[in-house]
């Protein structure tokens, strides 16, 4: 670990005075910059066929507030806050390690929380060096955007906690022009609601992203996490994401697999699975879209090889409001699903 840190400070230490020298001269002019942004996604279902408690609800999967400062032309900080359940399936044992049967306040499920707070360093064109609680590269900053219908419904590894969606650590990004982008971090690998394990063990993770021509992305990221000694017989975790896309003025098309090697770093605790999607832009207001997973393992749904399909269309109103109606079916437990979903930027 020692040695992957040295390697780390040494690369940043390098990049750092190359870049002061190749901008030796170059004044920079401070000049704050505010901005300040938000979104809101609602959504209604009803169950159609199958068995889901409660079998109707309104939801409110996000409610996002976020704050950016432009310093300067080399230095930027983001301050974001978003909303979800704090508090989860909590246990209370005896001495012996054997469960009691208690009563308790949950909390809310639409508790505020840090999801992202980054200063970023830009010293040359090529580099952008970040500090804080960093967006994970894993699938929020590349395949969410290229998805692009969050509102709707969140993408494979987000549903499926394949990854944190941040967490606190460094950053350093390399560009070569327009057409490949590499992404190193270390990050404490616990998430946004937890500090650092007694062990200090980190997660180490690289993204790789290359754009051959306009409109097209192939996408490589993994990861390695040794596992904590606080765990007994625990397995070191890894996982690894490969993603394709293409995308133009009417379609939008893409493919990615997903794995992760010992789930909560336990033995023979794999999982995996593929998400594809497809969308076509029948006016400039409307598109009709449909995605399917293969499920292989899922924790959160408590699921073992199922398939998901989701068809429905999206509209545009006004700028910055959207809407949806969509089928989602979901072959084990087989139910069926009606969404309307609806989404504010602004």
């Amino acid at each position: 670990m020692r040695t992957s840190l040295l390697i780390i400070l040494t690369a940043l230490t390098a990049v750092n005075s190359f870049a002061q020298d190749s901008l030796r001269g170059q004044p920079v002019r401070n000049e704050l910059k505010h901005r300040v942004w938000a979104s809101i996604f609602a959504s209604h279902y009803s169950t159609l066929s199958g068995r889901n408690k409660p079998s109707s609800a309104f939801e409110m999967p996000t409610a996002l507030l976020g704050y950016s400062a432009t310093i300067n032309e080399r230095f930027k900080a983001t301050l974001v806050y978003d909303v979800t359940r704090t508090t989860n399936n909590i246990a209370v044992t005896d001495s012996l390690g054997r469960p009691l049967n208690v009563t308790y306040n949950e909390g809310s499920r639409y508790t505020a929380f840090l999801k992202m707070a980054e200063i970023r360093y830009s010293p040359a064109s090529f580099v952008d060096l970040r500090v804080g609680q960093l967006l994970n590269t894993q699938y929020l900053t590349t395949q969410d955007k290229f998805w692009g219908y969050r509102y709707i419904y969140f993408t494979f590894q987000e549903v499926h906690r394949y990854g944190n969606q941040a967490d606190f650590g460094v950053q350093i990004d390399f560009k070569y022009r327009a057409i490949l982008l590499a992404q190193l971090s270390v990050t404490n690998g616990d998430g946004p609601f937890k500090q650092q394990d007694s062990d200090s063990k980190f997660l180490y993770s690289l993204n790789m992203e290359y754009y051959p021509f306009k409109g097209a992305i192939v996408k490589v990221y993994s990861d390695f996490s040794p596992a904590p000694k606080s765990i007994s017989g625990g397995f070191d975790r890894s996982a690894l994401s490969v993603f394709a896309g293409f995308k133009s003025e009417r379609y939008r098309l893409a493919v990615e697999y997903n794995g992760v090697k010992n789930y909560g770093f336990t033995s023979n605790s794999d999982y995996w699975g593929f998400s594809s999607f497809l969308s076509y832009s029948v006016t400039p207001k409307v598109d009709i879209l449909t995605r399917y997973d293969y499920i292989n393992r899922s924790a959160p749904l408590n699921l073992i090889r199922s398939h998901f399909i989701l068809a429905g269309i999206h509209y545009n109103p006004i700028k910055n409001l959207s809407c949806s109606a969509n089928l989602r079916y979901l072959t084990a437990p087989q139910k069926t699903m009606l969404y309307f979903s609806f989404g504010a930027n602004f």
